[in-house]
């Protein structure tokens, strides 16, 4: 009886594509079952009573022997069909997909010296991101293709490369559209950021994603980072750039984990950092302006500028920024300073800088991951994700996900050498709601100070609400 059910889930012979509902273990399973893994013995069963006498013209019944035989030659030839599927499968690159959706919700309150200053903003909702990706890898190379449809080039391009791993030297190369190495903030995806935005330093100094070549690679107990590229400095939404000038960047990053707790995976943990880029100016001018922490989509009219320098004269520029983070279990601190001198072609060289201080809280005990291969922020797990059902005796089992309560301070400082570009500086407080690690709620209200040498000083209240899903 026990070889007739082997029997029963080798026969028929399963081809490679029914193969998993014919057997769904596949031949490994049917191997285990024959070899006892799944109580399935070819062992001599317990003498049983004679059976009564056949009649003569019964036809003869293959013996034990001759069963198994047949039993062990189909498992071959399953066997033989997986390991053909597997072979054709690693001769074509994967193809994973990727997707992203935020949508927005603002309100805004203005001083009548901040409506007069900037204009006045509107109320709006709008999709910050709608992103489709697909990416995977072949041997030793890999591919990313991602757009965003929320964008302004709708669709725009993201992250559009490809690349080869494990190089003599370099370990990693990249080539396509894709962020240049320079700070945590900016190179720590949006999905795992604290805010609804990054801070006031990333949007006029921090480089976006430029078309160039990159490399990057750690250090063997991965404490340390590096990475270094070249890149056509002003790419547009399509990747394209065009300059009477060079307009090239030079982009270098490097991180070190001088404590990292392996014992608590990961709990606790101090990180290093240092960024640098010399810039060619497209055309001879370069320009530095920044929105509040706040951006509706691409709608239009946007959420304006608060700070702007204009127009600048310029041959060159240079972008210095230093990275430092704490994290302690649930606490975790976190600031970046950035530095830009200008080599000006008409006056005296001006100078800018920015800061901010980001602090926050798990309440529900959680704590920040870290890419130690990359040197940034990483996706947060909640303890217990969200759920809501009723047990059978009529009670409600809840789930809550993760809690995060965060404050941030930001500076920015666009006067100098004589251009009145302004000075912003923003206090944020933001709570974070983890569904579970693809569903996140933020709410965020910003206090924005603005101190324009042409307008006096103003402020603003802004009031941001996200729903945010991505996998």
């Amino acid at each position: 009886a026990r070889l007739a059910a082997v029997e029963e889930a080798t026969t028929p012979l399963p081809s490679v594509g029914p193969a998993a509902e014919a057997s769904p273990g596949g031949a490994s399973a049917l191997y285990d079952s024959i070899s006892g893994a799944n109580a399935v013995s070819l062992a001599p069963a317990m003498p049983q009573p004679p059976s009564p006498p056949t009649s003569p013209s019964a036809p003869a019944q293959p013996s034990q022997g001759e069963r198994l035989s047949a039993v062990e030659a189909q498992l071959r030839k399953i066997f033989q069909s997986e390991e053909a599927q597997r072979a054709a499968d690693a001769s074509t690159p994967t193809a994973r997909i990727a997707a992203q959706l935020q949508v927005d919700n603002y309100f805004f309150g203005q001083t009548p010296a901040n409506r007069a200053a900037v204009g006045d903003i509107e109320d709006g909702t709008a999709f910050r991101r709608a992103r489709f990706g697909w990416f995977g890898d072949y041997e030793t190379t890999f591919y990313r293709i991602e757009m965003d449809f929320a964008l302004s080039g709708r669709p725009s391009f993201l992250d559009v490369f490809g690349g080869v791993h494990d190089l003599p030297v370099v370990n990693n190369l990249r080539i396509g559209h894709f962020f240049e190495p320079y700070s945590l903030e900016r190179l720590t995806s949006n999905r795992f950021v604290t805010f609804m935005e990054r801070s006031l330093p990333d949007q006029p100094f921090a480089p976006g994603r430029n078309t160039g070549i990159c490399a990057n690679d750690w250090s063997e107990n991965e404490r340390v980072t590096w990475a270094y590229g070249v890149f056509r400095a002003s790419s547009d939404a399509f990747g394209d750039n065009q300059s009477e000038t060079d307009n090239s960047a030079v982009t270098g990053r490097l991180t070190w984990l001088p404590y990292f707790d392996e014992a608590s995976g990961g709990r606790y943990y101090v990180h290093l950092g240092g960024a640098y880029s010399f810039r060619d100016s497209a055309n001879y001018v370069a320009s530095f302006a920044s929105q509040p922490e706040a951006r509706l989509g691409a709608t239009s009219p946007n959420v304006p500028n608060f700070v702007n320098t204009g127009n600048i004269a310029t041959n060159f520029y240079q972008l210095f920024g230093t990275e430092v983070a704490w994290i302690h279990g649930p606490f975790s601190l976190q600031t970046e300073f950035m530095w830009v001198p200008l080599d000006r072609r008409d006056g005296p060289d001006p100078s800018f800088s920015s800061y901010y201080i980001t602090a926050s809280y798990f309440l529900t005990g959680e704590s920040r991951p870290y890419n130690r291969r990359l040197g940034i922020f990483d996706r947060v797990t909640p303890f217990e994700e969200f759920f809501r059902v009723r047990a059978a005796d009529g009670s409600i089992c809840s789930g809550w996900g993760a809690w995060e309560v965060a404050g941030r301070i930001s500076y920015l400082d666009l006067n100098s050498a004589g251009i009145q570009g302004g000075e912003l500086t923003d206090l944020t407080v933001g709570l974070n709601w983890y569904l579970t690690p693809s569903m996140r709620l933020t709410f965020n209200y910003i206090h924005a100070f603005l101190d324009s040498p042409v307008n006096g000083e103003s402020s603003a209240d802004i009031i941001g609400m996200r729903v945010g899903y991505e996998f």
